[in-house]
This record gives C-alpha cells, sequence and structure tokens, in this order.
C-alpha cells in the first residue's frame, strides 16, 4: 500500500530518503546525516540545515520513510 506520509505525521527519529541515505526528524526539520544521491557523511553543522554539504541536494520530505528495524 502507498505511503501518504507527510511531515506533520512523520514519526520521530531516523528517517532514509526511499531507503537511500540517513536523517534524524526533530518536528519538521531534519538532519540530513547521510546523502541519499551521493552517500556521503555530513558534519553536524551542515547535517542540520538539511542539505548535503557536498553535492547540495535537498531530498524531499514526501520521500522520508522511517527506518524499519531488523
Amino acid at each position: 500500500m502507498p505511503s501518504t506520509t507527510t511531515a506533520d505525521s512523520l514519526l520521530q527519529g531516523d528517517i532514509t530518503f526511499r531507503g537511500r541515505g540517513l536523517a534524524v526528524m526533530n518536528g519538521r526539520r531534519f538532519s540530513l546525516k547521510v546523502c541519499p544521491l551521493c552517500s556521503q557523511r555530513n558534519e553536524q553543522r551542515t547535517a542540520d540545515k538539511g542539505y548535503c554539504n557536498w553535492c547540495a541536494y535537498v531530498p524531499a520530505l514526501s520521500d522520508a520513510q522511517p527506518v524499519s528495524e531488523n
């Protein structure tokens, strides 16, 4: 079943973007830890801005999914 997740209904904590990258959701903002496009890790101050320091990619919250724990 397709997800209709929005920023308002996202669970707090670790998220990915269609299974790639890693971010931490805090309210309506997120810290982008690992870029889903180029797979580079961001420093904390850049991660808190929500974009990739390496390729300038800004992930869409519509692609966000909670990290599944296996």
